[in-house]
């Protein structure tokens, strides 16, 4: 199954607004705030060179995706307009030779700095290159343009001429930083399955080669021994755009040993490495267990996430679905400030949630002062609900996403769901269409059951499974109702004799602010059997709370600790069950 494009779309609550807000606030205007985002491009030959990071280049890639993904999501003509204009003027600044890195003409994809171009192994300058090609290859399929892909195209050609040649024999390997720098295995699987163009599948053969090596990963060895992801040489959140690739290659080639790797690994995550908040990464890597409070990298969030969809689309596991949506109600939402202006680079299970213009000041650089390896990317996390929220597969329809949202698909279809579902567990769909025969309800693995009703009959569904309903369907409604409870989390290491509280996919935690007379370092055990009989209310400014007997006042995720108080998603429970 694949994710759909929408030609209408109105995503309802909270959600929506965020991502309203990240268009106003952040995503529209930033080539004029920022400036430095191309014209560290433009003046990348002008001396004295600029004082970049190893990363700076990617920060025009990344703000494109984030922008391609919330504009999937929303539709938004306005950024649809301004992107157009930043797409034209970052494709001037491509060189003669297909690059469109920040560095010097000696130092076009060598991995060093423009101040010091003998000394290689300094930069990711081919991670920044993947980003732009990636950015420009999404744009492709909403522009329809031949000049994005040219673009890319060009691009390819700066790696195809300097690596894995006759001539030159030079490696991506030799740039350093390979977790990183072989970033590139994934857009040219993607070239390749686009374009047919067998020069993009043999590059990517050969990057391969570079992944088998120890310094590379060499990922599917480890992953045919049976190794965990934690357990691996390369295990940062950042080798995961490696991983994307290997399992796109598995796809173009059926090879089964790529697509077992990168399933592996995917699982592997999972069954180890996810946090209360449904995030991946402790210290921008996998460490073996998420019951240890350090700090989780929105960046590694989101490659995941992205990670994700992808074995979604492939697998049709309803757990990674689940998953994806405990990430998007907590681990996602919860890094962002409502407002849309700014967002946290690290957003901790228990501390404080700080703008990444304050944890990542280290990168601020004159000209992008608020220019970031979080804050360039974090609208993708909200905008990746466009990849799993619908899906398509021939003549059914998989709704993955409850949130509430009307949308019209470019073949007509039409959906509605409306309902408060992170608050009741209630929702009612619709779906009219003159192509879909099956409507496939995911029914989530937390749901002890669901009952849904269509056409005057009940009907039970079994919790962690697609409950299909098969039928013309003309706009007629469908009740879901999901047997919801409050459910607890039991921690482990630095979390032991403590529990985490969610309602459906959303985690509840305690802030200062709505805690007021309680020490947070002193909070008293909650009641088992009052917790488990609890259901949430709505704030006033559309959060969700749960108040305790105990004068404790836990609230979502989403919304906690966001006016800088410390929070905590631990408790102790006493007359445990």
């Amino acid at each position: 199954m694949d994710s759909v494009f929408f030609k209408q779309i109105r995503i309802a609550g909270y959600a929506g607004e965020l991502a309203e807000n990240v268009i106003s606030n952040w995503l529209l205007g930033l080539r004029e705030s920022n400036p430095a985002i191309l014209d560290m491009f433009h003046e990348r030959d002008l001396k004295p060179y600029r004082d970049l990071l190893p990363w700076s280049g990617e920060f025009a890639g990344k703000y494109m995706i984030g922008a391609y993904y919330i504009y999937k999501l929303t539709l938004n003509k306005k950024l649809y307009l301004y992107m157009q204009k930043f797409i034209d003027e970052l494709i001037t600044c491509i060189a003669e030779d297909g690059y469109i890195g920040c560095f010097q003409k000696e130092c076009h994809l060598t991995g060093a700095y423009s101040q010091t171009p003998e000394s290689r192994g300094s930069t990711w300058d081919a991670w920044s290159h993947y980003y732009i090609m990636y950015g420009l290859f999404l744009w492709s399929e909403l522009y329809r343009c031949d000049q994005l892909m040219q673009a890319v195209c060009k691009i390819a050609g700066c790696f195809t001429s300097r690596f894995y040649t006759q001539s030159k024999g030079s490696r991506i390997l030799d740039m350093g930083s390979a977790e990183m720098n072989l970033a590139p295995l994934h857009i040219f699987a993607l070239l390749y399955g686009k374009t047919k163009n067998k020069e993009y599948l043999d590059f990517a053969l050969k990057i391969m080669e570079d992944v088998a090596t120890e310094e590379g990963g060499n990922y599917i060895f480890y992953a045919s021994n049976g190794s965990e992801y934690y357990q691996f040489p390369n295990n940062r959140w950042e080798g995961l755009l490696i991983i994307r690739g290997i399992y796109e290659l598995g796809s173009i080639q059926q090879n089964e040993a790529y697509s077992k790797t990168a399933e592996h690994i995917f699982y592997s995550i999972m069954k180890n490495d996810i946090h209360n908040t449904g995030a991946f990464s402790t210290d921008e890597q996998a460490i073996g267990t998420p019951f240890v409070n350090g700090g989780i990298e929105l960046c590694g969030v989101i490659a995941y996430n992205a990670f994700a969809a992808d074995v979604l689309k492939r697998t049709k596991d309803v757990s990674i679905a689940d998953l994806l949506e405990q990430a998007h109600y907590n681990a996602i939402l919860g890094s962002f400030s409502p407002t849309g202006r700014w967002f946290a680079s690290n957003t901790p299970m228990e501390g404080l949630k700080l703008s990444s213009c304050q944890s990542l000041v280290f990168q601020s650089r004159p000209g992008s002062p608020e220019l970031n390896s979080s804050s360039s990317i974090a609208p993708q996390g909200i905008g990746l609900l466009s990849e799993w929220m619908v899906m398509k597969e021939e003549d059914t329809l998989y709704l993955n996403y409850y949130g509430g949202f009307e949308g019209t698909l470019e073949d007509g279809t039409h959906i509605k769901i409306d309902g408060d579902y992170a608050c009741a567990g209630n929702v009612s769909a619709s779906v009219s269409s003159e192509s879909i025969k099956k409507v496939a309800l995911r029914i989530p693995g937390w749901a002890s059951a669901a009952e849904v009703v269509f056409e005057g009959r009940h009907y039970a569904a079994d919790a962690g499974k697609y409950f299909i309903l098969e039928a013309s369907f003309s706009g007629q409604g469908i009740q879901i109702a999901f047997h919801t409870k409050v459910r607890l989390l039991k921690g482990e290491l630095e979390c032991s004799g403590k529990y985490s509280v969610y309602f459906g996919p959303v985690l509840y935690g305690a802030d200062v602010t709505n805690n007021p007379a309680i020490d947070l370092n002193k909070i008293p055990p909650m009641n088992m059997a009052e917790m488990l009989a609890c259901r949430p209310g709505r704030s006033e400014n559309g959060g969700l709370f749960i108040k305790l007997s105990n004068g404790l006042k836990l609230c979502d995720f989403a919304h906690l600790g966001i006016t800088g108080s410390l929070y905590k998603t631990w408790f102790k429970i006493k007359n445990k069950i």
